[in-house]
């Protein structure tokens, strides 16, 4: 079942076009796939108060963080850490498997550091494996080379809750020279 939505995810991530938004510079492909662990989900209220601003009718009900390793197009071999706030209806007071707010750090295998953020993310199957997607901002701030990074794509995968392992494709342009 993993394999079967890890298919269907990069068969999705292949068929979509990705255009970059108020980018400076020369635009250029970007991709990576990086496998790892779910970490868990912090429940704090103080620090879901403090992380988290849900939208409209919706409440954080965790901050939930990732790490993992891979390869990535411009950075080589990879870590990344991913956090993002969880999300639950008003309504119903249940789980909807919606999250945003979320921030990316990945650093290169020379140390240079690529920052992100993630929106609108959905889940696409139930547990216990839980196909995800979500859209990504690159910005600047990072280091090196990606001092002044700009640029977006998409990421799906899935996150096995057997074993709390995960699996991200990410698809997208960047820019990442000074304006």
């Amino acid at each position: 079942m993993f394999l079967r939505i890890l298919m269907i995810v990069g068969l999705l991530g292949l068929s979509c076009e990705i255009v970059a938004k108020d980018v400076g510079g020369k635009t250029v492909p970007i991709s990576g796939v990086f496998s790892g662990y779910l970490l868990g989900f912090n429940t704090n209220p103080a620090f879901i108060a403090d992380r988290c601003d849900p939208p409209e009718g919706k409440f954080a009900w965790a901050v939930t963080a990732f790490e993992g390793w891979g390869t990535m197009s411009h950075l080589g071999e990879s870590y990344m850490f991913a956090e993002h706030c969880s999300y639950g209806i008003l309504a119903n007071g249940e789980m909807d498997g919606t999250y945003g707010e979320g921030e990316i750090t990945t650093i290169a295998a020379n140390g240079d550091i690529l920052l992100g953020t993630y929106t609108d993310g959905a889940s696409l199957s139930g547990p216990p494996v839980i196909g995800f997607m979500d859209y990504v901002t690159f910005v600047n701030g990072g280091t090196g080379r990606f001092k002044y990074a700009s640029g977006e794509g998409v990421e799906m995968g899935a996150v096995d809750l057997n074993d709390n392992s995960f699996t991200v494709q990410m698809t997208g342009v960047i820019a990442y020279k000074k304006k």
